[in-house]
């Protein structure tokens, strides 16, 4: 089989989320079945993870993505790829192309949380024209696929959910577990902190957060926040109200490499996740890897993905809720730590990217047959 894949978005300081999934899924791919052929279209061919990897062919398409030049651009390099078959790891599919695909469908925020998106930044009328563009590209690229590939269960229901009319197959394929080293297990670090990581898109609930916090504070005044994140329109909004309230023990990190996420998380005394709606939720997944308990909201795919030993679940739109989790983990502090650190060894066995590589490439077999 020679796939095409869609690797503009990965390698360092592009997207995170996807770039990471099709980064850790083309790593697997090629431990599994080397036997195959895989071409890449990448941003820059000489920067790139796979750059000089022999197993790799590459085509280069300096194209954003999420832009008219995308629609233009990426038929003419998914051509030059001469493949049987084009996995695309994002909804942003080529409009014009013609070679058979499977869409990667990582979660539906902008149908759930439309207000969760950096256009929400802009005027009314680009806004109005972006989500009917993103409305239209999403129906394309789940009812032109060959197959639609999720990450959990809960992803393919609301797919089955927003388009009951859908007759392409969608398949559960999961991801990974991030290896962390167990060397950077250790006791928390003075003063307690918990560990907010991610953007702060509205779906992320920071405002919940900030809501409660004056509660949690009162009662815990040894007990500090600290954010991390990229510093956009949206985390400059919170750390402004986080100085108009006068919000006490609340701190911001900023971006965090992935090299530190790890002994970041490992210092932390939990891993606070209030989302609203994921398609799988990385950072708290990278806490449980590094031995964390986290407290995460009970929606979406949340309970899913991280099971129940090490985790303290509460209502996403409860101020209660939140404070209540946070006592349930001041009251048995090494109970809950001690099932977050056994609990490695099962999501491990359950998230592993060389099972998702296997499911993903056996979809796209039995497409081309």
């Amino acid at each position: 089989m020679r796939l095409a894949i869609d690797a503009r978005m990965m390698g360092a300081g592009n997207s995170r989320g996807i770039g990471r999934v099709t980064e850790e899924l083309l790593k697997a791919m090629l431990e599994i079945a080397p036997e195959h052929e895989y071409v890449l279209i990448e941003k820059d061919v000489q920067r790139g993870p796979f750059c000089s990897h022999a197993g790799c062919e590459h085509v280069q398409a300096d194209v954003h993505w999420y832009g008219l030049k995308e629609q233009l651009a990426i038929p003419r390099a998914i051509i030059q790829t001469k493949a049987d078959l084009v996995l695309v790891p994002h909804w942003n599919v080529s409009w014009f192309s013609s070679i058979p695909r499977v869409v990667f469908i990582h979660d539906l925020i902008l149908r759930e949380e439309p207000a969760s998106a950096n256009i929400s930044t802009r005027g009314w009328f680009v806004r109005l024209i972006k989500r009917i563009g993103f409305r239209v590209i999403l129906h394309r690229a789940l009812f032109s696929a060959r197959a639609i590939l999720v990450p959990t269960e809960h992803v393919a229901e609301r797919i089955k959910y927003h388009y009951p009319s859908l007759r392409v197959p969608v398949h559960v394929v999961g991801e990974g577990m991030p290896k962390v080293d167990q060397s950077v297990w250790r006791e928390p670090e003075r003063p307690l902190y918990l560990f907010m990581l991610g953007s702060a898109y509205p779906h992320k609930n920071h405002d919940l957060v900030f809501r409660a916090w004056p509660e949690i504070h009162r009662r815990y005044p040894e007990l500090r926040l600290v954010i991390g994140g990229k510093k956009d329109a949206f985390m400059q909004k919170l750390e402004a109200r986080v100085k108009r309230e006068k919000l006490e023990g609340i701190s911001f990190c900023g971006e965090v490499p992935d090299q530190e996420i790890a002994s970041r998380m490992a210092g932390a005394f939990a891993c606070l996740f209030p989302s609203r709606w994921e398609g799988f939720g990385l950072p708290p997944l990278e806490a449980m890897a590094a031995g964390i308990p986290v407290l995460s909201s009970n929606s979406s795919c949340m309970p899913e993905v991280l099971g129940q030993k090490g985790v303290i679940y509460f209502n996403p739109s409860s101020v209660d809720g939140i404070v209540e989790a946070v006592e349930a983990l001041f009251r048995n502090p090494s109970g809950v730590r001690g099932d977050a650190r056994m609990a490695v060894a099962d999501l491990a066995l359950r998230h592993d990217w060389c099972k998702t590589a296997k499911r993903t490439l056996e979809v796209c077999e039995k497409v081309i047959r």
